[in-house]
């Protein structure tokens, strides 16, 4: 179960200091190289030499979460919380695998312990999303950019309720602060396109996806998105190679009547 945006955040988490040589650093390092068995061994190695890192004992959980090894990774959250009773990041983590009455109120203490963070709000903002409660969940989305106004997850949130409700300016607004926060997060970047596409405004559309698929080139979704913008904007070449692009991520992309009527297009326009 790969949650790669969140942990890579969660992986900075709080504790001990480390020395650079370190069983500690060795697991970030195999982690960040997705070889978690190699990662979770040097978390081990570092908690036998020192039982109270938190940092590696947080990390450990992260792994397990990831390998979807839920009873291990909760076993290790809790480890987390004996630790530090007010770590919000492992009281989400945790919140995340506990049934949802339970995880609100893992939230909301998350929310209590750090504050100053936007971070356990937009959680909670997305604990509401997911039970269809849009008002409660744009309330807290806002909240976390209230507390941390350069928080792209929560502009993010506003955004995609917004969007969803009709204001498509408001979404427009909210997307553009989500990316002056973080200008390559490519969920907000495809976002924002799908917003500024039922704007009229093509063009923008088309620029937001091309900047997501230099990081996510393997997303035929977005190909397939950026060949329609393409092709609405006259550049029928380029359609052609974006639905090229998008059948090379996924074969069985359903490209062909789209490329055939292109080609007929294409040969239209020479004659």
């Amino acid at each position: 179960m790969r949650r790669a945006g969140l942990l890579l955040v969660l992986l900075a988490g709080c504790g001990t200091y480390s020395p650079l040589d370190s069983h500690y650093n060795r697991g970030v390092e195999y982690y960040d190289q997705g070889r978690l068995a190699d990662a979770i061994r040097e978390y081990r190695m570092a908690l036998d030499d020192e039982p109270g890192h938190v940092r590696a004992r947080f990390n450990l959980a992260v792994c397990f979460h990831d390998q979807g090894k839920a009873e291990d990774a909760e076993r290790e959250y809790r480890k987390v919380l004996e630790l530090q009773p007010e770590n919000a990041r492992a009281l989400v983590s945790l919140a995340a695998l506990r049934p949802e009455e339970e995880a609100r109120g893992l939230l909301e203490r998350a929310c209590r312990a750090d504050p100053h963070s936007g971070f356990p709000r937009s959680s909670l903002a997305a604990w509401h999303e997911r039970r269809g409660e849009t008002e409660l969940a744009l309330a807290e989305y806002r909240a976390s950019v209230a507390v941390e106004p350069a928080h792209a997850t929560g502009h993010g949130g506003v955004a995609r309720i917004l969007d969803r409700q009709g204001d498509l300016e408001g979404a427009a607004a909210a997307w553009a602060r989500a990316l002056e926060s973080d200008p390559d997060d490519v969920a907000s970047l495809a976002g924002a396109s799908a917003t500024l596409e039922r704007k009229g405004d093509a063009p923008a559309a088309m620029l937001r996806l091309e900047r997501a698929l230099v990081h996510v080139p393997d997303r035929a979704d977005l190909w397939l998105r950026l060949g329609a913008l393409y092709e609405a904007l006259g550049r029928l070449e380029d359609a052609v190679a974006a639905l090229w692009q998008a059948r090379a991520a996924d074969p069985s992309s359903p490209v062909g009547p789209r490329l055939k009527a292109l080609y007929g297009k294409l040969e239209a326009r020479e004659r």
